[in-house]
């Protein structure tokens, strides 16, 4: 019995340091390949994490993803420094509060832009968003935000890998969309982004114009399409005022 105990724990930081690695959600068959764990095992044990809050499980993907509470462990020793940082955090709040939909800051990280804060209200039609969770970069708001600053043979390379992943998509991601999205950040200075994650939402994205600890950071509104459309001029003149305060 305590051996077994030993190989489960064993397996367990196997399986975060994966996570780690990869840095992408994964589905159990992956993990297998991945692994070398036994189906039976790894489903098992995934079941015990998620049960435990440390791993998410996302039915409609068939995919598995850490949460915040596996980052949490360690925040004690230090974190990237982005959640923790005073202006992202107010940028946040403030995004939040003036107009009372979800406010996001958020990094990327591969072919997908991870949440690293998160503020929403209880009210009708939101979706459900937590720091930890990762988005499409190439059709999320906040992903198409922080694929702005990249040149064309490194945008191409981006969207052909996530195409050949397809995962948490649900429409292809589109090269000519992506680069005329970009391109609309850029000159803009913001991108919308409509059902490119779940249908009928959408986010409105913009990037600060310096890094954070070394990473590029992106500032989103998110919501109902309806609604995000309806207060567009005054979102998007909230971004760009929090944005021009950075520094």
């Amino acid at each position: 019995m305590a051996n077994d105990n030993v190989k489960s724990a064993a397996r367990a930081l196997q399986l975060l340091e994966l996570f780690d690695r990869v840095q992408m959600p994964l589905t159990l068959k992956e993990i297998v390949q991945l692994t070398g764990i036994p189906q039976s095992s790894a489903a098992a044990l995934l079941n015990t994490l998620v049960n435990l809050s440390y791993i998410a499980h996302d039915r409609r993907a068939h995919e598995y993803a850490p949460t915040t509470q596996v980052a949490h462990l360690g925040k004690w020793i230090g974190d990237d420094g982005v959640a923790s940082d005073p202006f992202v955090g107010q940028a946040v709040a403030r995004l939040n509060q003036s107009t009372g939909e979800t406010a996001i800051a958020a990094v990327r990280r591969g072919t997908y832009a991870r949440y690293v804060l998160v503020q929403q209200r209880k009210r009708p039609t939101v979706v459900p968003a937590v720091a930890g969770v990762l988005r499409p970069v190439c059709t999320s708001g906040t992903g198409l935000a922080l694929l702005s600053t990249l040149d064309d043979a490194e945008l191409k390379k981006v969207v052909h890998q996530a195409q050949r992943e397809r995962r948490g998509l649900i429409k292809k991601a589109s090269l000519k969309a992506v680069r005329q999205q970009t391109e609309h950040c850029r000159k803009y200075g913001f991108v919308i982004s409509r059902s490119g994650v779940f249908e009928g939402t959408g986010t409105i994205a913009a990037l600060l114009p310096c890094s954070v600890n070394g990473d590029l950071v992106a500032l989103g509104v998110g919501g109902p399409i309806a609604r995000l459309d309806a207060k567009m001029r005054m979102i998007v003149k909230e971004l760009r005022q929090v944005i021009e305060g950075f520094g």
